[in-house]
């Protein structure tokens, strides 16, 4: 035979473990890479922030520093004054020009950040300037009215103001020009220039952490810069800025952006502004991102094989507590199915797979006692079998005799005796030759003649019995067998002989008002109280036992209501010293 292979609750219950397992490892690595992702991002941006919040507060200072220096000449000072005195007037003089100089010797000493300033021009845009710096070194060209014209100044860029590094005209220094028009009541008189040396940023990033990878940039107006040591280049590859997730920074001012250069790498952005035009920017290194990878990745093989362990140990306690009890409970059913039907009480566990084996324990014990019993029955059938072969003797026995009897009787002219015998020996053939539960009414009055013969040879003349048939198509019409004997037998026995006189017995069978059959059997005798009646219906009559087949009028009642339905049956009806009339309702029907 082939044999029927499955995969066992053990199997199962290993993949569902490990199945289980590595999706929870797989969703606490994807959950824990998102989290270490955000909080380190989010670190490294943090950090940024602080470094370029730090360094653009000093910065700040010194820049505005020089603007407030610049305005000092631009409008509402001395040093404004004596300036538009100076160029509105045709006949300046040169101590003009000398009160003029000092006053702006004076603010140039007086400014904290003056360090910074290369050179600070004023000039009519004709014929007149004059120029504070701060040059020791003569590598520098003198500035004269033949090569002034080279500053930065057209009327595009005179409300300059931190817009743009360049180069300075007169040397080979880089330098941040502020360039501001000089008012004098609503109309301007003339053009300052503040160079600046581009160490005013620079020198305050001496000591700036920037992570090797990491850039820092600096946004003057619309231009972009790089700064790398003391130098600042202007940004040659251009890039996409978006914005980017902002709350991983914790001032309302830092802006954290994504850029995109066109040659496809990316990178995220940190950026505080300094003053208004001119921004502070740093990008995050790639390795600032990744250097937790490493622990990542420890941490996440740990808690795999953390995962693993634990699945190892639940599987181990479920093929203990599941596994291993089914594969004994299976076993004992094979033994069952071979015919092993011993108890065993190593499966009576203390729990659910417990009650399974005192169920199986309780089957073997129920199909022990099922086979005691069925040999026991067996033995019963084959007892009862060999009596039956043995009471087949009798009636042929009796038959014969009953015969022999009936002849002699015969041949010595007694025929009441020929008369009883052959009325007895039918009654005695159609009770042990005839199974049959219903039978017509017309073989039911047949029997009944043979009874009622026997009975009229005992009492004589004294009762009478009388039979009204309203067709002869009615006793076609099925009744339980021996349900008219009994009824006779009570009528007689309890009826009439007790009142010591004969009596008469009445048989009617007619249609009832429902079209059904209606048998009435009324006699003369001393009749019977409701409560016998009632007694008499609702149990067994052990007083009124038929002679023949041992069945009272409540087991007659009963068969009756069995047989057809609880819609008929048997009513008695009686008045003491008078009368008793026995009513049985059957249906109409042809009997099969």
């Amino acid at each position: 035979m082939r044999k029927h292979r499955h995969t066992t609750i053990k199997s199962r219950i290993i993949l569902i473990m490990t199945v289980f397992a590595l999706l929870t490892a797989a969703l606490m690595s994807i959950f824990s890479y998102e989290m270490i992702s955000y909080f380190q991002r989010k670190t490294a941006v943090q950090a940024a922030e602080f470094n370029l919040q730090l360094v653009a507060h000093i910065i700040e200072k010194d820049l505005i520093n020089l603007s407030a220096h610049v305005m000092k000449n631009s409008a509402n000072s001395t040093t404004n004054t004596l300036l538009v005195d100076y160029f509105s007037s045709e006949q300046a003089s040169a101590m003009d020009a000398i009160n003029l100089y000092a006053s702006m010797q004076e603010d140039f000493r007086s400014n904290l950040s003056n360090g910074y300033v290369r050179r600070l021009v004023v000039t009519d845009n004709k014929n007149k300037f004059l120029q504070v710096d701060n040059l020791a070194s003569s590598t520098s060209l003198p500035l004269s009215i033949h090569n002034i014209h080279l500053l930065p100044g057209t009327d595009s860029d005179a409300a300059e103001q931190w817009g743009r590094i360049i180069k300075d005209p007169y040397s080979n220094s880089k330098v941040i020009p502020v360039i501001f028009p000089i008012y004098d009541k609503g109309s301007t008189v003339g053009t300052v220039y503040l160079l600046a040396g581009t160490s005013v940023i620079t020198d305050k990033l001496h000591g700036y952490a920037l992570p090797s990878g990491s850039q820092l940039l600096l946004t003057l107006g619309e231009t972009h810069y790089e700064i790398d040591g003391a130098e600042i280049e202007p940004v040659v590859s251009e890039y996409v800025d978006t914005a980017f997730i902002n709350d991983y920074s914790t001032g309302s001012q830092t802006v954290v952006s994504h850029i995109e250069s066109k040659d496809g790498s990316s990178r995220i952005t940190v950026s505080y502004p300094v003053i208004d035009g001119v921004v502070l920017t740093q990008t995050l290194a790639t390795n600032q991102l990744t250097t937790l990878s490493n622990v990542w990745i420890l941490l996440m093989l740990g808690v795999s094989c953390l995962l693993i362990a634990l699945s190892g140990i639940i599987t181990v306690y479920l093929t203990r507590t599941i596994s291993n009890p089914v594969e004994k409970l299976k076993k004992r059913m094979d033994k069952i199915a071979q015919g092993h039907f011993f108890v065993d009480r190593m499966i009576e566990w203390d729990n659910e797979l417990g009650d399974v084996g005192r169920g199986i324990n309780r089957l073997s014990q129920d199909i022990v006692a099922l086979m005691e019993t069925r040999l026991a029955d067996e033995k019963q059938k084959q007892e009862l079998e060999y009596r039956m072969l043995q009471s087949q003797i009798n009636p042929h026995f009796l038959y014969n005799t009953l015969n022999s009897i009936k002849w002699m009787a015969t041949i010595q002219n007694a025929s009441g005796i020929a008369e009883m015998t052959t009325s007895l020996s039918r009654l005695l053939r159609n009770i042990a030759k005839d199974i049959r539960k219903l039978v017509p009414l017309g073989e039911e009055f047949a029997l009944l003649d043979d009874y009622f013969l026997i009975q009229k040879y005992r009492y004589g003349s004294t009762i009478t019995l009388e039979q009204h048939i309203g067709s002869e198509q009615l006793l076609n019409c099925p009744i339980p067998r021996f349900s008219l004997q009994p009824i006779v037998e009570n009528a007689i026995f309890h009826g009439i002989e007790p009142k010591g006189t004969g009596g008469h017995i009445a048989i009617t069978v007619e249609r009832s008002d429902s079209a059904d059959l209606l048998i009435t059997i009324e006699d003369n005798g001393i009749g019977m109280e409701q409560e016998k009646i009632d007694a008499i219906l609702k149990k067994h009559d052990t007083d009124s036992v038929g002679m023949i087949t041992h069945v009272g009028l409540s087991s007659v009642n009963e068969r009756l209501r069995l047989a057809f339905g609880d819609k008929y049956g048997l009513s008695i009806e009686s008045e003491p010293s008078k009368y008793t009339k026995m009513f049985i309702l059957l249906p109409t029907q042809t009997s099969a």
